[in-house]
């Protein structure tokens, strides 16, 4: 089997340090879950901190480090690279790496690029060349979230009619991992409406959170809430169904999944009852699945499950809201 070589660019808490913090499922970071694959040899890392270059060490001994991406191409060949750095610099460095590359893989972390129109430029990047970029919606390789959208697809419970989310830490930030898995399960959000702005800590990085109301495909009607994480953290997402729900709680760690059976009180009603439940689902690595479905996508075995379409998708989403709550919580149309 072909071993593959690789490449991080940005060595900041998803890149590298996520995996000095002993309460995180380990590999946590792309550095380490690259070090982990057998597939993979990661041959070079960069972060404009010459400091994490002690870091990186710790994790990958054997690793070159430069403070450079145009430092780290000029010494290496790679077949994959990740983008790691704050998204103002993601469009760069997609733009660095298809022009100067033969490059097969660019993994970049979310959100994809900054805005609405650096998603419009890259789409017309990438319109040439044959280098995959494919975004690092992390939740899209968690086995449990993947049940969850074979159990919509296959409507095990009917039709999806409702749906309900608690979240903390911005639009961007939190926001792009649920409009995804909306995206991902329901389909496309066509209207949105903020309702109230909620001061979180992702307003130090102008992340903005909002409760709005939402409508998928004119007939899902959804609802999100936005809460204070310095109060506690959240991410919960009900699914409702004609003849069941589907309950994310623990930011995905456990899923609970109801059937609809007699009501054990009202006589001619039903009632909601417990199937059964799923826990510890984040036990598992969401990055290491991710990089094994890379090797996949290399082997010529698996097509990308994740493309620039998802990656762009909760961009056009959070403009849409924040052109809501400037328009003093107007309703709006995404214009996707």
């Amino acid at each position: 089997m072909s071993q593959y070589k690789a490449a991080v660019v940005g060595l900041g808490q998803i890149g590298l340090t996520y995996d000095f913090d002993p309460k995180r499922e380990r590999p946590s970071a792309h550095v380490f879950a690259y070090q982990l694959n057998p597939r993979i040899e990661l041959v070079a890392a960069a972060d404009v901190r010459i400091n994490q270059c002690q870091a990186l060490h710790k994790i990958a001994s054997a690793v070159t480090f430069y403070q450079s991406l145009d430092e780290l191409l000029k010494d290496h060949s790679v077949d994959i690279i990740s983008i790691c750095t704050p998204p103002v610099h993601h469009l760069s460095a997609i733009q660095y790496i298809l022009q100067n590359t033969d490059t097969k893989i660019i993994f970049c972390e979310k959100p994809l690029v900054s805005c609405v129109d650096e998603a419009k430029l890259l789409a017309q990047k990438l319109q040439k060349g044959n280098c995959l970029l494919i975004p690092n919606l992390s939740r899209r390789w968690n086995s449990g979230m993947q049940r969850v959208k074979a159990h919509v697809a296959n409507r095990q419970y009917d039709e999806l009619q409702k749906i309900h989310v608690k979240y903390t830490r911005g639009i961007h930030n939190t926001g792009s991992h649920f409009l995804d898995l909306l995206h991902w399960w329901g389909g496309k959000i066509s209207e949105v409406q903020v309702i109230r702005k909620i001061n979180t800590s992702a307003d130090y990085d102008s992340d903005p959170s909002y409760t709005f109301a939402f409508l998928i495909d004119e007939n899902i009607l959804g609802f999100a809430e936005a809460f204070d994480d310095e109060q506690y953290y959240l991410f919960e997402i009900d699914l409702y169904f004609s003849k069941g729900k589907i309950e994310i709680r623990n930011s995905g760690d456990d899923v609970f999944y109801y059937q609809v059976g007699e009501h054990h009180l009202y006589t001619g009603f039903k009632s909601l009852y417990l199937e059964r439940c799923e826990n510890q689902l984040l036990s598992e690595s969401n990055l290491a699945n991710a990089i094994n479905h890379l090797v996949n996508i290399l082997d010529g075995l698996e097509q990308p499950l994740c493309t620039v379409e998802h990656g762009v998708y909760p961009l056009y989403v959070a403009e849409t809201l924040i052109r809501s709550f400037n328009n003093h919580c107007s309703k709006e149309s995404v214009r996707f």
